[in-house]
């Protein structure tokens, strides 16, 4: 394997751990994003929008280098790719890697499951206040 091809894999790999640390961390923002829903706690939900935002930027740019190595290997960026990028790897990296590739697509999907939840939980709190609004504004308005 040349120089290039074996740099372009390493920062891949590099890709990968960073992402599994930053997708724990976002697990945990989005667990006390829905705490905070919860007990309605609009002060704490500003405050870690920023970090929360930036947090999802890096994550994003990170997933846009990884497509541009796979490019710079001649491979499309998909799944598929992956997984040909991993299996041609030596037997001594391959199964380390394919750990955490497959480590970090559960930690996306928890991620993603958590801030599903966390949307229902704001359009049940959104209906809730609308219908309240809504009777109030009717019954505020209503002939005696």
């Amino acid at each position: 394997m040349s120089q290039k091809p074996a740099s372009v894999i390493k920062a891949f790999v590099q890709d990968i751990n960073l992402d599994l640390a930053d997708y724990q961390k976002l697990h945990q923002l989005l667990k006390v994003q829905h705490h905070n829903m919860l007990h309605r706690n609009s002060e704490k939900l500003t405050a870690m929008a920023g970090p929360h935002q930036k947090l999802i930027a890096q994550l994003q740019q990170r997933a846009d280098h990884r497509s541009w190595l796979l490019g710079q290997l001649g491979m499309e960026s998909s799944p598929d790719s992956v997984n040909r990028l991993i299996s041609a790897l030596p037997n001594q990296y391959r199964q380390p890697v394919d750990h955490k590739w497959c480590e970090l697509k559960d930690l996306v999907h928890s991620c993603m499951e958590q801030n599903d939840r966390n949307s229902r939980l704001l359009s049940m709190q959104q209906e809730i206040l609308g219908q309240v609004l809504h009777q109030e504004s009717e019954a505020t308005y209503q002939p005696l």
